[in-house]
């Protein structure tokens, strides 16, 4: 028989705290070894009873699950926490698993998934329900981008020798979009973007696209 895996709830809400305590103690290895209704609570039951996991809601009176999350890293950095909440919004969620969070899920999962998510918990597996994980991808996306803007304006900057309209065709080029597509974007025709790449080229002391992009890109992580 697999080891006893115990279980702190902390939520709110009686009747779904009822439930979730139901579900976990029906399963074969797996006991409740305490509930809370707040943040406070819960670090008093961990202190007391050493769960192996804290299923944890976000929003409660007293100290909020953020502000739980915060205390149990530094007084328990290993012990996982598995969010179990209503708020899909991005701070909530961003928040969340920056400060330590194993896992997000989402109320209205079914019990079942609950109780494989906690089981996946266990055995150091990052957990997400997929309307957060698409969140977290875009988040990851948008910050990418935001930060490769940030670098090539940096560059332009301490190399001014290149004009307004080089630049714009630069910043197409890291996009590998074909010569074709940044003549059609600048109102130019393919040929006369090819005459600006050559120039653009000389100036970078390079002398094939394929170049030009590795010199840029390492240019910008400087």
């Amino acid at each position: 028989m697999n080891r006893l895996i115990r279980v702190l709830i902390v939520e709110d809400d009686e009747l779904l705290l009822s439930g979730l305590e139901m579900i976990v103690d029906n399963e074969e290895n797996m006991r409740v070894t305490g509930t809370a209704q707040n943040g406070l609570q819960a670090l008093d039951i961990i202190k007391q009873s050493k769960p192996d996991i804290v299923l944890l809601d976000l929003e409660m009176p007293v100290m909020n699950g953020i502000e739980c999350i915060m205390e149990i890293r530094k007084l328990y950095a290993d012990l996982p926490v598995l969010i179990l909440s209503s708020f899909s919004e991005d701070e909530y969620i961003y928040q969340g698993l920056a400060y330590g969070a194993n896992g997000y899920l989402l109320k209205g999962s079914n019990f079942d998934s609950v109780v494989q998510t906690i089981r996946d918990v266990i055995n150091h597996r990052f957990v997400l329900d997929a309307d957060v994980g698409r969140r977290v991808a875009q988040f990851v996306f948008t910050r990418s981008d935001h930060i490769k803007k940030q670098s090539i304006t940096r560059f332009f900057a301490q190399n001014n020798r290149f004009t307004q309209q080089e630049q714009e065709i630069i910043h197409l080029l890291l996009d590998r979009l074909p010569t074709k597509d940044i003549a059609e974007q600048l109102f130019f025709s393919a040929g006369t973007i090819k005459n600006k790449l050559t120039v653009i080229y000389e100036k970078m002391g390079v002398s094939s696209r394929e170049e030009a992009i590795r010199y840029l890109e390492t240019e910008t992580l400087k």
